[in-house]
C-alpha cells in the first residue's frame, strides 16, 4: 500500500463517521418532524406556547449528531491538511521555526557542571 494512502486512513475514517453520523441526524430530524405534525394533527400539541419544547425535541434527537458529524469532518480536514504539509516538506524538523534556538538551548545543558560535588550541602 502507498505510503501517502497508509498516512490517510485516520482522515478517511473520521469522513466515514461523519457522513454516518449525517445520515442518521438526517433520518432523525424526518423522524422528530413526523412525530410533531402527527401530534399536531391529534390536537395533542399546540405550537403557540410550546416553541421551547419543541427546539429541545429537535435538539436532543438530531441537531447533537448534526454537530457532531461538522466537528468529525472538521477534525478529518485538519489531518488530512497535516498529512499534506508533512508530506510536502518531507520531514517534521523543517515546520519548527525555532531549531537553532533549541539547539543552542541543548548546548547549554550539556555545558553545565552536574558533577555532585559542585552542590553544597546546608548541614
Amino acid at each position: 500500500m502507498n505510503r501517502k494512502i497508509t498516512h490517510l486512513i485516520p482522515s478517511i475514517i473520521f469522513y466515514v463517521f461523519a457522513c454516518l453520523l449525517a445520515v442518521y441526524a438526517v433520518w432523525a430530524y424526518t423522524h422528530c418532524a413526523d412525530i410533531i405534525s402527527q401530534a399536531k394533527a391529534a390536537g395533542q400539541l399546540a405550537t403557540r406556547g410550546n416553541e421551547y419544547d419543541i427546539a429541545s425535541f429537535y435538539m436532543g434527537n438530531c441537531s447533537q449528531y448534526l454537530v457532531f458529524a461538522l466537528l468529525l469532518a472538521a477534525a478529518g480536514l485538519l489531518l488530512q491538511r497535516k498529512i499534506t504539509i508533512l508530506n510536502k516538506t518531507g520531514t517534521t524538523a523543517q515546520l519548527h521555526k525555532n531549531s537553532a534556538d533549541d539547539e543552542e538551548l541543548d548546548d547549554w545543558f550539556n555545558e553545565m557542571n552536574t558533577d555532585d560535588n559542585s552542590v553544597s550541602k546546608d548541614e
